[in-house]
């Protein structure tokens, strides 16, 4: 699927999705550069190429959408530009492909970590690695697979007793996409790690990315966006459900509708489901704890496209996996959290 939207002229870049109303803005950004695009406004994953493309130039702020807010997931970026040498083609095309290389390398850690060779693991395997919010970040170039990458590694290192690694972890997932302080924030202390230690681990994975975002909010133009993506608690889920139900009931059958009603419900299955079984002394668990309160407070905003929700809680959709694969009812369980998975096939086909 991603070897389709190959193309000699343009490369990888029908993956970033540049939208035709931004040419005027970016031209001086990309000169020369051939890419592929498409009508409107195209998606966030063109912004963050941009600033892989030139990250300290002003030309760069101009071409954003909302620089301050943009330039907080700047480790991609950063990335892409200096594999890229300097070469625009190259920069745009790596960026394009690191959704790729995080796609692969999560899906040989998750192999092992739910057991991939048994059946049930094999499943739970499928279902993460297809989800909707995991196929979406690599079909538009986005932080979200990215970011939970790291997460993933900080939780490993936990397991495995290395507090120190799981707080770079957590720092590197902080600069690729700001919501994985929720994460830190909950960072478990091991029996042998006292009180003042895990708050310095806290203190090394959250603060240099607050005190990045708090940078970028006094000195480069835009806003936080927290105005429209949060609200008061279940709100943003009842009034897209009912959303979703008048158009279906007015004989608009989209997917963006139906799976609407059946993946906003799958995620809510995912986020109850952990609620009940939170067990502190489990780093997994504490993991996936503030994304499955985070889905509950999304605005009707983000429910607009539900699989930017289905992004944002991605790490949700992985610890669910992970418990289920252990529990009795596993197909009730496993078949209720994860029908949207086709969905997110289906938008990934050319």
């Amino acid at each position: 699927m991603v070897a389709l939207r190959w193309n000699a002229a343009t490369g990888f870049t029908k993956l970033i999705d540049f939208g035709d109303e931004w040419a005027h803005e970016r031209h001086s950004v990309l000169y020369d550069v051939p890419i592929a695009t498409v009508p409107g406004g195209g998606y966030d994953g063109q912004f963050y190429a941009i600033i892989a493309l030139d990250p300290v130039s002003n030309h760069t702020k101009i071409a954003l959408d909302n620089p301050a807010y943009r330039y907080r997931r700047i480790l991609l970026p950063v990335i892409a530009h200096v594999l890229g040498r300097g070469n625009q083609r190259a920069i745009l095309n790596i960026y394009a492909l690191l959704n790729i290389v995080a796609w692969l390398v999560l899906a040989g850690i998750w192999w092992v970590e739910v057991g991939a060779s048994t059946e049930r693991g094999a499943l739970v395997w499928l279902a993460c690695m297809l989800s909707l919010g995991a196929l979406d970040s690599v079909r538009l170039s986005l932080t979200d697979l990215p970011g939970l990458l790291f997460l993933i590694l900080a939780a490993r290192a936990l397991d495995k007793k290395s507090p120190w690694f799981a707080a770079l972890w957590f720092l590197a997932g902080g600069f690729v996409r700001e919501t994985a302080v929720f994460a830190a924030v909950v960072f478990p202390a091991g029996k042998k790690v006292g009180a003042g230690q895990i708050w310095l681990l806290r203190g090394l994975a959250i603060v240099p990315v607050l005190a990045w975002m708090a940078w970028l909010h006094f000195n480069l133009p835009g806003d936080s966006g927290v105005q429209e993506i949060f609200g008061w608690p279940g709100l943003g889920v009842a009034q897209h459900l009912v959303v979703c139900a008048k158009e279906i009931r007015s004989g608009n059958f989209d997917s963006r509708y139906v799976f609407g009603i059946i993946g906003v419900m799958g995620m809510a299955y995912q986020s109850l489901f952990l609620l009940i079984r939170w067990r502190a002394s489990d780093p997994w668990t504490r993991l996936g704890l503030p994304f499955t309160v985070l889905f509950w407070f999304f605005s009707a905003y983000v429910f607009s496209g539900y699989w930017a929700a289905a992004r944002a809680v991605l790490p949700m959709t992985f610890v669910f996996n992970r418990l289920v694969a252990k529990e009795r009812g596993f197909w009730f369980h496993f078949i209720a959290g994860n029908l949207f998975m086709l969905h997110g096939v289906w938008r990934m086909l050319p």
